[in-house]
């Protein structure tokens, strides 16, 4: 890849995340689409930039009215029983989002997991699992680095995810705004 111009990088990354989130089952978003349409709460436990994808999420079911958390590395979970959680993990097999959903299940928690492996730890301790089909690591020559791919691929289908909820719930755009930036 040495010498690779911006444009033709771009393509390849784009076709990739193109490939990678129509290849998500679309029935298992649709049924995360309506678990999350019956709660008020959900929280989100993810680390690293699949954190930060989760945060992103997070602030946009905010602007749907949904009351969504999000749980780091350094936080308890605080988990009870009942609770909608939203674990998003590239490997499935994290250390910290492991054991949150751990104690998350032990807790009586719904999980959904997020995750490029179906076949992981957490992925097992869900009810149900949105499969994104990226490579656990890149090969040299890729145009991809480290997990690039699936957190890329994880923003996707996130909003595509709180678009279809939008829809669900009748939440207009304009409501959305409101909540969004209140003051304009």
């Amino acid at each position: 890849m040495t010498g690779m111009r911006y444009d033709t990088l771009a393509r390849q990354v784009a076709g990739d995340i193109a490939r990678s989130v129509a290849a998500v089952d679309p029935d298992a978003v649709g049924d995360l689409v309506d678990r999350l349409a019956r709660r008020k709460k959900v929280v989100l436990i993810g680390t690293g930039r699949s954190g930060a994808v989760l945060r992103a999420m997070a602030v946009r079911l905010g602007h749907l009215g949904v009351d969504a958390r999000c749980v780091g590395p350094d936080d308890a979970p605080r988990i009870a029983g009942g609770e909608f959680v939203l674990v998003g993990s590239g490997s499935g097999r994290t250390a910290v989002p492991l054991r949150q959903a751990e104690a998350a299940r032990a807790a009586g928690a719904e999980i959904v997991a997020i995750t490029a492996d179906p076949a992981s730890p957490i992925a097992e301790l869900a009810g149900l699992v949105i499969h994104i089909p990226a490579p656990a690591a890149p090969a040299d020559g890729t145009p991809h680095t480290l997990r690039s791919l699936f957190e890329e691929c994880l923003l996707v289908v996130c909003d595509c995810v709180c678009k279809l909820l939008a829809d669900k719930l009748g939440v207009s755009t304009e409501e959305m705004q409101r909540r969004h930036a209140p003051d304009r």
